[in-house]
């Protein structure tokens, strides 16, 4: 009894003599001061997700489309096959990627991280898990076909060879199909693949 009631007055000894003295500022943080730099870091460590293809993808802080194009959004995710197997793609065959370049504003929206994007055919800032939801992303890669004015022309869920991708790439970039609905047009390229065989 005599060990616990020593324990105790030690205990509040040490709470009350705690009290009064300053915390050394230096010690211990008054919040998170991030700099400028470690903003800019956190900001845009998703672009290591698709570095072998940043020459085409654009910076995903700021969706705007360029010189009026349909936009090209890829949702993807770490350790994602299909992911992995369109960047391939993408990188290696220059008639894809120029067909990108020359057409679209391409965005990389890797699933994995959270990164506030303003998207201008929206109208508003969006992280990267509700900008998801909205086009109801659940597997990855999705594609999405968005025209200039942020009208839904086309979303495929899955990976798509390079026949098909091509052939969806060219359809896609006529902007005509903005003014059609989202079954129009999936009818219509439906009709290409099977007419095409691909």
């Amino acid at each position: 009894m005599k060990i616990t009631n020593l324990f105790c007055i030690l205990s509040l000894a040490f709470l009350v003599s705690g009290c009064e003295d300053k915390v050394d500022s230096n010690i211990v943080s008054s919040g998170a001061k991030n700099t400028q730099e470690q903003l800019d870091v956190l900001q845009n460590v998703d672009k290591n997700s698709y570095k072998e293809v940043a020459d085409v993808f654009l910076d995903t802080q700021e969706i705007a489309t360029t010189g009026n194009k349909p936009y090209f959004l890829v949702f993807a995710a770490n350790g994602c096959i299909y992911c992995d197997k369109l960047k391939e793609l993408i990188r290696d065959d220059s008639e894809v990627k120029a067909t990108l370049q020359e057409n679209y504003s391409p965005f990389y929206i890797n699933l994995s991280y959270s990164k506030s994007h303003n998207v201008a055919f929206l109208g508003k800032t969006k992280e990267t898990s509700e900008l998801g939801r909205t086009y109801n992303i659940k597997p990855t890669p999705t594609l999405v076909f968005v025209a200039p004015s942020g009208e839904t022309l086309f979303v495929y869920p899955g990976y798509m060879p390079k026949e098909r991708f091509l052939a969806t790439l060219n359809f896609l970039k006529d902007p005509s199909l903005e003014s059609k609905d989202e079954k129009e047009i999936a009818k219509a390229l439906q009709e290409l693949f099977q007419s095409k065989n691909i």
